[in-house]
């Protein structure tokens, strides 16, 4: 008897490799993701993070001798996140520029903080921004505007934000989710992957141009993703929090807000919640948003707060 070889023997031995090969690089994928979540978990030390402030607070006494101030204490340094830190001064000076600029980025250079960042110095009596720039690192050109113009003596607050490092988890997500995408075409087949691509995308064009668009409240146009709050052609740079407070009233105009959903939303991810922050960020919205004044951010007693936007005063 003549016993013939199976006609379908060669391809079962391939999907079988194949299989396995899909299980490993899987694996592999999923093992890229979590390594990325773990190093991001990780973040900075505690001797990184006091370290971080004491330097804010060396800038703090680098401007003080600087105008020839040797009896003023150094207030306390305010870390809004992780990355952002407030510097106020109660006693009012004058500054130029450059003697500023160089002073701020010796002091970070010198101590090795992260070479991105941007500077506000913030008038301490109205919180608006009266001069500011920023540096992009070795490889960029940094924008440092107004050099050579003298700033009028005010008691000023040095706002400092650094870009965050989220290069390791980004790379680390990247590399996974392309690994786990390609052995999910694999696994799915060619026709199935075929198929998904022609399922409409509904609704996406629309969003992408309202975000582009930005938010219309009133007479003013908040950009979210750029932290720009815009009044006719004057175009104010928010900080990330008040972005952040913003967006949930903008989104939920005429609403009452509830204060322990700001708070969680806003605060969670750094652990801990200082008291009157949210009230000072709040305060601090209601300057932003007074030339339009159709437009309120009220405190409801005992409940949170509320957006109120005339729209008959439109």
């Amino acid at each position: 008897m003549i016993v013939k070889p199976l006609a379908n023997s060669g391809n079962f031995l391939f999907l079988n490799m194949m299989k396995k090969v899909c299980s490993i690089a899987i694996a592999i994928g999923l093992l890229m993701v979590i390594a990325a979540f773990t190093m991001k978990k990780a973040g900075k030390s505690e001797f990184d993070a006091a370290k971080e402030v004491i330097v804010m607070r060396n800038i703090a006494h680098q401007i003080l001798r600087y105008t020839g101030d040797s009896t003023s204490q150094i207030a306390p340094v305010s870390r809004i996140s992780a990355s952002e830190f407030q510097i106020p001064f109660e006693s009012s000076f004058s500054f130029k520029p450059d003697s500023l600029v160089h002073i701020i980025d010796k002091v970070i250079a010198d101590n090795k903080l992260p070479s991105r960042y941007v500077v506000n110095v913030l008038d301490g009596k109205t919180d608006t921004v009266r001069y500011g720039y920023v540096v992009m690192g070795p490889q960029e050109e940094s924008i440092k505007p107004c050099m050579g113009r003298d700033q009028p003596a005010r008691p000023y607050c040095i706002d400092i934000r650094f870009e965050e490092d989220k290069g390791y988890t980004v790379k680390g997500l990247y590399i996974g989710g392309i690994s786990i995408f390609g052995i999910g075409l694999l696994l799915l087949g060619v026709g199935g992957y075929k198929k998904q691509k022609h399922i409409p995308q509904i609704g996406g064009n629309e969003i992408a141009t309202t975000e582009k668009a930005g938010i219309e409240m009133g007479r003013y146009l908040f950009f979210a993703g750029d932290q720009i709050l815009k009044f006719d052609e004057e175009e104010t740079v928010l900080t990330v929090k008040e972005a952040k407070i913003l967006s949930i009233f903008a989104n939920t105009p005429n609403q009452v807000i509830d204060r322990k959903r700001l708070q969680k939303e806003i605060w969670e991810d750094e652990g801990v919640i200082v008291g009157r922050s949210l009230d000072m960020f709040i305060s601090r919205l209601r300057k932003r948003l007074e030339s339009d004044p159709d437009i309120k951010l009220v405190n409801i007693h005992g409940k949170g707060y509320k957006l109120e936007i005339n729209s008959d005063g439109i």
